[in-house]
């Protein structure tokens, strides 16, 4: 791979990702009859749900998946919808439907500031990456999804263990994890020949836009104001905490991507509930299977997210109760049918892991605090969008059919305040779900608190519009130049949507903050060109012997060359590879190591400068090879050193 992406690659990139994420899923959308503002934030849930079901489908009948294969599935997904839907109109006659409150100036101006607002977190994240879209996240978990999505484009494995199988090559269960993110990732992968992490960045630089996307489409379905949508689509890309935080710490991509779709299980489930049929069904299903494919916690925060909405349903009319639950018998039967290998690979990991407890150093003031100043790590609060908030709040009331998000707000306010200040262990373990980790639960708190933010703009520009009133500004062009003032001093006053402060969180992620040393990242462009090295020295079927905690882990993603270890982790490592990493340096007298360098046929070996999470230390069984009679330097830059084993894998040592 090119160390830098050319700015064709780049256009190329994105606009195929942006193809594969709308044009399935929104034809299956549309075939299920949805319109409007939900079919736009629906696509890319449905074409999760496409890839995400068909990978470990077909995979269970010895089928590839590849771009063919998920074309096929998309075909026949969407003649299923269409036929459905047919099946609806033909007994019950044309569907009518509710006519929007929004007039078509209000629809404009929604979707000019909505792409607007999508801009600005598409520029946010391309300034963290310095402009480069191949530019690599320097943190734990992007090496996970990166070498996933490579192994599934190049082996056709859609399995929900295949994602794992560039580390844990010799677990016999394997490792489940979601893969539909990974899936869809692969397809890109395969359709432009970008390097892998201009396919991840790709897809992360959408992530704010879609969930202001998300967001717009659940006001509107919900017949909130237009200028809340608009505003919050604004206050949406300027939250460091809904999106930004978890995309240079982790990077949490699978959980920043369900985050940002999950408003859409509100729009499907309320769409269900009032009107039960099989169209609407198959549009509620379809969410709920997307949600699952992405991450099985997506789906749960989903539920815990849209549990307010039926409280204020059922408010004052009890007997909806037994009648929407019988109404959600039914989808729900048949989305644990088709996701069923999801559902046990779920419960079958699920005892398993152990509870992580973060510490908890917040005070309950300073957690609250944060909260409602949207400050977490960084150093000063977002004030203006903390005052947005307090107005919203304020006027709570006039949220109308929106009111239940203040209880969506409360639930993961409550439980970020538990897990930010109480360290007892019923607190983690409640919070297990989310591995007890305080970014993502403030960013799921985040996701209802910029719509009362959005809210709390909506009531200034009243204010201004009545302004503009009372200074003779015609009637006709008064709400524009309300809304435009609002805009304006809003982005004033925030410098750009806290562009600046988006971007250098971000950059953290990078290795691109100012200052920091371009040779002392965990993977930097100097150890990419030692991974290209790598690939034209190592044989199909060979391992190359590497140090778990340094940035060669990236091998595969970047160079397609098998590492012995392909990720950070190093749980459930198997005798061979443990040897390797604890006592390769004594391969000239310990049989038990020669053994394990035959079993994964050792042919070469590199270490690198540049430890995760700041490290500082070498694995034992890589330590002081410089000079050892059974490996000799074949490569050498700044950051990266390669060695080739002199006798044949396992032979030993000539005399």
């Amino acid at each position: 791979m090119p160390t830098e992406a050319s700015t064709l690659l780049t256009v190329a990139t994105i606009g195929t990702y942006l193809a594969v994420l709308w044009l399935p899923g929104g034809l299956a959308a549309a075939a299920a009859g949805v319109r409007g503002w939900a079919l736009a934030a629906s696509a890319p849930v449905f074409t999760y749900l496409i890839a995400g079901l068909a990978g470990p489908w077909l995979w269970k009948i010895g089928i590839p998946f590849n771009v063919w294969t998920f074309l096929v599935t998309t075909v026949v997904v969407v003649l299923l919808f269409a036929a459905a839907r047919w099946f609806v109109v033909r007994r019950s006659g044309p569907i009518e439907r509710t006519p929007s409150p929004w007039n078509r100036s209000a629809h404009v101006a929604v979707a000019v500031t909505l792409l607007a607002a999508a801009v600005v977190g598409f520029a946010v994240l391309m300034a963290a990456m310095r402009w480069d879209l191949n530019s690599i996240p320097q943190d734990w978990d992007a090496a996970y999804h990166a070498n996933g999505i490579r192994y599934i484009a190049e082996t056709g494995e859609g399995s929900l263990y295949a994602t794992g199988k560039v580390n844990w090559y010799e677990l016999p269960d394997g490792v489940f994890y979601p893969n539909a993110y990974h899936l869809v990732g692969a397809l890109v992968f395969k359709l432009t020949g970008a390097a892998v992490p201009a396919v991840l960045n790709a897809s992360t630089i959408m992530f704010p836009g879609i969930l202001a996307l998300t967001l717009v489409a659940m006001i509107r379905h919900f017949n909130g104001r237009a200028v809340t949508a608009a505003f919050t689509a604004l206050v949406t890309v300027a939250c460091t905490s809904a999106t930004y935080d978890n995309l240079w710490r982790g990077p949490l991509l699978t959980f920043t991507l369900g985050i940002a779709v999950m408003p859409v299980l509100a729009i499907a489930m309320d769409a269900y509930l009032k009107r039960a049929a099989l169209d609407t069904g198959i549009f509620f299903g379809g969410v709920a299977v997307g949600l699952l494919a992405i991450h099985s916690s997506t789906l749960f925060g989903g539920i815990l997210f849209v549990l307010p909405l039926f409280i204020q349903r059922w408010w004052g009319h009890l007997g909806l109760i037994w009648r929407d639950a019988l109404k959600l018998i039914v989808p729900a039967v048949v989305a644990i049918v088709v996701t069923l290998p999801h559902l046990l690979g779920a419960l079958a990991v699920g005892g398993k892991i152990a509870i992580v407890d973060w510490p908890s150093t917040f005070p309950v003031s300073q957690s609250v605090g944060s909260l409602l100043t949207f400050q977490h790590v960084i150093a000063l609060p977002q004030y203006w969008l903390a005052l947005a908030l307090w107005v919203g709040l304020v006027f709570a009331s006039r949220l109308g059919e929106l009111r239940w998000l203040l209880g969506s707000a409360a639930f993961f306010g409550g439980v970020w305040v538990l897990t930010a200040s109480y360290s007892q262990p019923w607190v983690a373990k409640l919070t297990s779900p989310w591995w007890n980790d305080q970014w993502r639960l403030i960013a799921l708190a985040c996701v209802p608190l910029v719509v009362v933010a959005g809210h709390g703009l909506a009531q200034v520009y009243d204010f201004a519009k009545v302004g503009a009133a009372r200074v003779k500004v015609p009637a006709g062009i008064g709400s524009y130049v309300a809304g435009g003032l609002v805009i304006a001093v809003f982005a004033l006053v925030s410098q750009g949507l806290y562009f600046n402060l988006n971007a250098n969180q971000v950059k953290q992620g990078y290795g691109n903050q100012p200052g920091a040393d371009r040779h002392n990242m965990v993977v930097s462009p100097t150890e990419v060109l030692a991974f290209q090295e790598l690939a034209k020295l190592v044989k199909p079927g060979e391992r190359v012997l590497n140090d778990r905690r340094d940035g060669t882990v990236w091998m595969y993603a970047l160079a397609g060359v098998q590492p012995v270890v392909g990720h950070y982790d190093g749980s459930a490592e198997s005798p061979a590879v443990h040897t390797l990493q604890a006592e390769f340096n004594d391969y000239a007298n310990d049989p038990a190591v020669r053994d394990a360098v035959k079993h994964l046929n050792v042919r070469y070996i590199i270490v690198d400068v540049g430890y995760v999470h700041g490290g500082k230390d070498r694995v034992d069984g890589l330590e002081n090879l410089d000079g050892k009679p059974f490996v000799q330097k074949v490569f050498s830059n700044q950051d990266s050193t390669i060695y080739k084993l002199v006798p044949e894998p396992g032979a030993p040592v000539s005399p």
